[in-house]
């Protein structure tokens, strides 16, 4: 994998990421024997196989943004910022209280002027963000985790302003939840890594995913991070429920999961194009991802070879093949994206996804909307503007 001099990664090649076919078989990547199931989905695209080396590069601060995406570079000076709290958490936890203060405090040093509001319920970021007057500020920031951010990037794009004229208002993710994970790609790890890149001001325009869902297909939901079905999904619920266990109940609710071995049928197709027709298959899956970003959950490293701003979105797809394997898979996400090195996972970038299953499913976004199937996934290339 060639790495520019300005960190921007560049197309995975072949020396690096294995080009396959998806018609899955043979042994695992562990020698285990044969596998009892085949994965046939997705099978007219080229599967992503990076090995450990390419998958380190791709984990480097800023490798997750893409060549193409230096032409929306621009730069911003910032003096006054519209910011959003997450409402709940400010009032009730000591953190939230002092998240805010320690915006405010950096905020100060960096000689920005801070309008903050905070949210009342779910989804009031959205229409705070959407209905605001921004000609009297300079960027949003957003005090909260990946589903505050999502929410604000949400109603920046019902705005229905034009990015592609370089004065689109930035907004910002300040890492104060609990995954962070879409500013973990931007190297964004503190409050005043935050600040930094609004001190430096430069900007580019960033993807989005549109998420269609609804008995008549007409509600439309934006994610920034993950969308995810089967047991993922059922895990990152049951994590929600474990708060009290800390970062830890990701691995406990993964094993529940594991052990209970749910059935997750439904069709799937993808496509590389923004038009025309899907290949769909129909199989017993054990979970599915789309991801914008490398990481979700506990950063965990689902996508390893994501880029922000590369005008798709990556897909992975797991074949169901017994509790044991599953668990060394699991395992294996932790290991920087190792899993992705198994044959019983699809890995792909697409531009278009669906899904159906015969009663309607849940499926996750970014980790705090629920939608049911059917849905439909397209990407929104530069879909809104963030500091990078």
């Amino acid at each position: 994998m060639r790495v520019s001099d300005d960190n921007e990664r560049s197309t995975p090649t072949p020396a690096t990421c294995e080009v396959a076919s998806l018609a899955l078989c043979g042994e695992t990547a562990s020698g285990r024997g044969k596998l009892k199931k085949r994965l046939k989905a997705l099978s007219s695209l080229p599967a992503l196989r990076p090995d450990a080396a390419a998958r380190a590069s791709a984990g480097e601060p800023l490798n997750c943004l893409s060549v193409i995406g230096r032409q929306s570079e621009h730069e911003r000076k910032v003096k006054r910022m519209l910011v959003v709290a997450n409402g709940a958490k400010v009032r009730s936890t000591k953190k939230g209280k002092d998240d805010v203060e320690r915006v405010k405090r950096e905020a100060k040093r960096a000689g920005v002027e801070v309008v903050l509001v905070e949210t009342d319920a779910p989804g009031h970021a959205i229409d705070i963000v959407k209905n605001a007057d921004l000609t009297s500020v300079d960027a949003v920031g957003v005090i909260g985790g990946d589903g505050t951010f999502r929410e604000c990037v949400q109603g920046w794009i019902e705005r229905g302003e034009d990015v592609s004229k370089g004065e689109a208002t930035p907004v910002l993710a300040f890492p104060c939840g609990t995954g962070n994970n879409y500013a973990r790609d931007l190297g964004v790890f503190t409050v005043e890594d935050a600040m930094e890149k609004v001190k430096r001001g430069k900007c580019r325009a960033m993807d989005a995913v549109e998420v269609v869902h609804g008995d008549d297909m007409t509600k439309k939901t934006i994610s920034i991070n993950v969308v995810t079905w089967g047991m993922a999904r059922d895990a990152a619920e049951t994590a929600e429920k474990m708060r009290w266990a800390g970062p830890l109940r990701y691995d406990f609710a993964g094993l529940w999961h594991i052990i209970q071995n749910k059935t997750n049928r439904g069709t799937l197709g993808v496509s590389r194009e923004a038009s025309g027709k899907m290949d769909e298959n129909t199989e017993d899956y054990l979970m599915m991802f789309a991801q914008t970003t490398r990481c979700s959950g506990r950063a965990f490293t689902f996508a390893p070879l994501a880029q922000l701003d590369d005008g798709e979105f990556d897909v992975v797809v797991c074949a169901k093949n017994g509790p044991l394997h599953t668990k060394g898979l699991f395992d294996a996400t932790k290991n920087g994206g190792a899993h992705v090195e198994d044959p019983a996972v699809a890995y792909v970038k697409a531009k278009r996804l669906s899904l159906k299953t015969e009663t309607p499913e849940r499926v996750g976004i970014d980790g705090e909307v629920t939608v049911s199937t059917p849905i439909s996934l397209s990407t929104l290339p530069g879909a809104f503007v963030t500091f990078v």
